[in-house]
This record gives structure tokens, C-alpha cells and sequence, in this order.
């Protein structure tokens, strides 16, 4: 049986584990694997992409079923996400020095946002399509996060 039978049929801290290990030993392999930051950058993109859009039956549950987990293991997943994050925080700083760790980390975290948005909606374009368009629309974000040109944006 893979993931996404598990995860469909009886959801478990376990399934959630192997998981999230695998995407973070995949996205560290990324990150630690390239020359160049922005190849790093560009491929971490491209890998998390395609898993919410091949894989969305990991994240629906994940994100339906994530408040109701026991304490202890909902502590030991985020802490496992909360590494996923760090990768990509690494590489974003190296691309962008001018950033502060919570600016580069707040940038990641809507990135990543961004590209779990498929998961929410079917926009009837096919992947082919929307590969390109979020992956770029991610890049874009990333590399332009930071203070705004223009008149100060005011605090919510």
C-alpha cells in the first residue's frame, strides 16, 4: 500500500511521519546538492510543486487531521516541518543576505503557502500550465520579498 492509500483509508502519526522525513531529507538533499544557490533555490521550487499537485492526498489530511494529534506528536511534525523550513531559509539567505532570518523565513512561509494553493482549488488549466505559472510566481516572490518600493504599507 503507498502513502496516499494510507492516508486515505486510516490516517496515522505514522504516515505522517514517513511523509514529512521523506520530503525533508529530499528538500536537504536539494538544498546541500547544488552548486549554486539559485539552481538549489529553483529546484526546491520545482520539487515542493510537484508534490502538492501529484500528491494531494498527503496534504488534504494533513491539513485536516493535523490539529486533532496527540500533543507530543503534533510537537515532533512541526518540529520536522519547522526543519523543512530552515532548508529553504538557508539557501533563500545565500541568494538574499539583506534579508533578516524572520523576513526570509515569513517569505518562505507564503511561498510555501503559494504553492500548496492547488490543493485548495481547480483552476481547470492542466498542470502543464500551472507548473510554470506557480513555480515562477514562487521564484518571483522569494526574490523579491523585502520592503516595497513606494510609500510605507501600513500594519494590519
Amino acid at each position: 500500500m503507498d502513502d496516499s492509500e494510507t492516508v486515505r483509508g486510516t490516517s496515522s502519526v505514522s504516515v505522517f511521519d514517513r511523509i514529512i522525513e521523506r520530503r525533508l531529507e529530499e528538500i536537504t538533499a536539494i538544498a546541500n546538492g547544488a552548486a549554486d544557490p539559485e539552481v538549489a533555490l529553483s529546484a526546491m521550487v520545482l520539487h515542493h510543486l510537484r508534490f502538492a499537485l501529484e500528491d494531494r492526498d498527503h496534504l488534504t489530511p494533513w491539513q485536516e487531521e493535523f490539529r486533532s494529534l496527540p500533543p507530543e506528536d503534533a510537537w515532533r511534525l512541526r518540529r520536522m516541518q519547522r526543519l523543512y523550513v530552515e532548508e529553504w531559509v538557508q539557501v533563500l539567505g545565500e541568494i538574499r543576505p539583506d534579508l533578516s532570518d524572520g523576513e526570509a523565513r515569513a517569505a518562505v512561509h507564503a511561498t510555501l503557502a503559494l504553492l500548496h494553493s492547488p490543493t485548495e482549488y481547480k483552476s481547470g488549466l492542466p498542470q502543464e500550465a500551472i507548473t510554470p505559472l506557480l513555480a515562477s510566481m514562487a521564484l518571483g516572490a522569494l526574490h523579491a520579498a523585502g520592503p516595497a518600493p513606494g510609500p510605507p504599507v501600513e500594519s494590519v
